[in-house]
């Protein structure tokens, strides 16, 4: 403020001692300058009040545009709740600088303390936690939290966080509240899309501050790596890497894949704006459970942390297979013996290779077989004793398959019984009942098929030309159950009762195949064994393998069948040794199983379930796919559809920063041009 008056002393005018003739020619001299000076006073005034002006303007820099709601004078209060996203996506990078680094100087200015005004900060990721239990003055402690977080590797529950928000807002009571909502985020699509601000309480003011870049960064991203069915020992089995390419251009890619020991290296193009899956054959020669990882080589993105992912591969021995039927094996042709043959082609003639069927009589029942076998088939089995439906129910319950091949009039009675001890646990889509008296049950056909569902989806677009010269004979009537779920019915016959029934039944399934083989055509199809061979696949179990646990999300899993009893297991983190104990959850023994629960699933990697130095099971942890694609949502969307009728203002922070520092610098040049024309203007006016 000093400088025009430091301009003003060096520039005025001085005493000059000139030699007079006469005093006329003086005073019109003094006549001359006084209009020349009345000038120079005019425009050095103006140049001089502008440099000012403008001086005292940059100084105090107004803000303009959106504002961020402030206090309001002469109210008693103002609680502001700063929502701060710390998901994944933040730590995306855009031009050399992460994501939630462009959020904190936003959140440290809205909760910086203010008379007057309360404030709160939640972070905000797969939980909301609020850093105090209720708004406070506190802004200290509230700015050094903002300063210490870190992005985490999990997804934003945008929800939870409202509601935690709303929570908290409608605790605060009194007419003279004002209530404000900050959210700072990169408001990605693909979690924003389905929040709902109306849980705020009325009155709420919320403003929207965007830190997303202008261009959204490309990525890369692994979004699944696994096996595609049943992994056994010594035999070759497809492994599959689902990567994602969030860019316009399409991306030649190279994965390497470790399991254990052995490593697999996968290349080829992704789509632009799509998912590829990549895949080769892989072998493994070691039973149990194995874990690694996927990994892209070569490859720099946006998001460096969603380019590696855990996987876990469960490799199984040749399973084992328990027929209960009272066909002999030297029947033939028999339905036994077409389903053996089915199971077990005798184009393999390796005795080691071959899988393991074992037949036993139901009327000498051996638990200890029974309980030992991976699947059971039930065929001609005739009338189950109660011991023995108890204990197929159990084992179905803990994750066995079982395969009833429904041919005779006992065997309805069999299949209610087994819904009556699995109770809740089996719900069958139809009721199977002998045929009526008189009634034959010959020269069937499909006429309803589920093609795009397991077993017939094998055949893929042919599978109707290839089911429609089969012909069945004998088995049951049926009556659809209403209510229940009929996409369990994969196969109907042109009597309208179900061929082929597989429902769920606790962790295992239950498949029922309504015929008598030995009167069908379909053994002697070449779709017999293709078909059987799907079918005992699923009955096998599901791959346990594709299990995963979202990072930082609630975890509910039964483990195995053979992980009972719960004492002795224990929990441990593979690949990260510093994970407390106590935050890897816990195992309660329940009716159908032992059951893993955690309030949280830790940081990505692989955790493992053991008894001594056995793994009974184990089960990655990684981020959600969906936390790879880095678009956010149009701010319309946002501040229209999803506002709940609220009023929602939005503000790109990158959009109205950048444009605002310019113009104040170039209120600074004007300044300083002016002080430099004033420095001019009087140096000329002396000449």
């Amino acid at each position: 403020m000093t400088m025009p008056f430091i301009i003003h002393w060096l520039t005025k005018p001085r005493p000059t001692r000139l030699p007079l003739s006469t005093v006329k020619f003086v005073q019109e001299v003094v006549k001359q300058r006084r209009a020349r000076n009345r000038l120079r006073d005019w425009i050095i005034l103006l140049l001089r009040a502008a440099a000012i002006g403008l001086f005292a303007f940059v100084i105090a820099r107004p803000l303009s545009g959106n504002r961020a709601p402030a206090a309001i004078e002469g109210q008693a209060q103002t609680v502001k709740i700063v929502l701060l996203d710390i998901s994944h996506s933040m730590g995306a990078v855009a031009n050399g600088i992460e994501t939630l680094d462009r959020a904190r100087p936003m959140a440290v200015r809205h909760i910086d303390y203010r008379p007057g005004t309360q404030a709160n900060l939640i972070l905000c990721a797969a939980t909301a936690r609020p850093v105090f239990d209720r708004p406070s003055t506190n802004a200290v402690a509230l700015v050094d939290e903002v300063s210490r977080v870190k992005p985490l590797p999990q997804r934003l529950q945008v929800q939870s966080a409202l509601n935690s928000a709303a929570e908290m807002l409608s605790r605060v009571g009194g007419d003279k509240v004002r209530r404000e909502l900050i959210v700072i985020s990169d408001f990605q699509r693909s979690n924003w899309v389905a929040a709902d601000f109306s849980v705020l309480p009325a009155d709420t003011v919320i403003e929207l501050e965007s830190v997303a870049p202008t261009e959204t960064p490309s990525n890369l991203a692994i979004m699944r790596v696994a096996p595609q069915g049943r992994v056994e020992r010594g035999r070759p089995f497809r492994l599959e890497v689902e990567i994602g390419n969030f860019s316009p251009t399409p991306r030649q890619v190279a994965a390497e894949v470790t399991i254990g020991e052995h490593q697999f290296r996968l290349q080829g193009t992704c789509t632009a704006g799509g998912n590829s899956v990549l895949v080769t054959e892989a072998t493994l020669n070691t039973d149990g459970w194995q874990s690694g990882e996927a990994r892209l080589v070569g490859i720099e993105d946006g998001l460096a942390g969603d380019n590696r992912r855990a996987l876990v591969v469960q490799v199984h021995p040749q399973p084992r297979y328990l027929m209960l039927t009272r066909q002999s094996a030297e029947a033939r042709p028999s339905s036994s013996y077409f389903l053996e043959r089915a199971i077990s082609p005798k184009s393999v003639t390796n005795l080691k290779d071959q899988q393991r069927i074992v037949r036993l009589d139901p009327s000498r029942t051996d638990r200890e077989a029974i309980t030992s076998a991976d699947l059971l088939i039930l065929d001609h089995p005739g009338k189950l004793s109660d011991d023995t439906v108890e204990l197929i129910c159990a084992l179905m319950l803990r994750g066995r398959g079982v395969l009833y091949v429904a041919a005779e009039p006992i065997d309805a009675t069999n299949l209610k019984l087994m819904a009556k001890a699995a109770g809740s646990s089996l719900q069958l889509p139809v009721e199977f009942s002998p045929p009526s008296a008189g009634q034959v049950r010959k020269n069937l056909f499909l006429t309803d098929i589920k093609n795009r569902q397991m077993p017939f989806s094998v055949f893929g677009e042919d599978a109707t030309a290839i089911v429609a010269p089969l012909r069945f004979g004998g088995g049951l009537a049926s009556r659809r159950i209403e209510g229940a779920l009929l996409d369990d019915v994969c196969a109907t016959y042109n009597d309208q009762s179900a061929c082929l029934v597989v429902t769920a039944c606790g962790a295992g399934s239950l498949a029922v195949l309504n015929a008598e083989l030995g009167a069908s055509n379909l053994p002697a199809s070449p779709a017999f064994v293709p078909l059987m061979g799907e079918l005992i696949s699923h009955l096998l179990g599901r791959d346990r393998s594709q299990e995963t646990m979202s990072s930082g999300e609630p975890v509910a899993v039964f483990l195995p069948p053979e992980a009972v009893p719960a004492a002795g297991l224990k929990i441990e983190a593979r690949s990260d040794s510093t994970v407390e104990s106590d935050t890897l959850g816990e195992l309660h023994e329940e009716n159908v199983g032992v059951m893993w629960q955690a309030g949280a699933a830790g940081s990505p990697g692989v955790y493992e379930v053991r008894r001594g130095n056995d793994t009974v099971y184990s089960m990655a942890a990684t981020i959600p796919a969906e936390e790879a694609d880095l678009m956010p949502l149009s701010s319309d969307l946002i501040t229209n559809r999803l506002s709940g009728g609220r009023d929602v203002k939005y503000r790109s922070a990158l959009d109205t920063e950048e444009p605002r520092d310019d113009f104040w610098s170039l209120l600074a040049v004007v300044c300083l041009g002016c002080v430099f024309a004033e420095f001019v203007g009087l140096k000329l006016f002396r000449c």
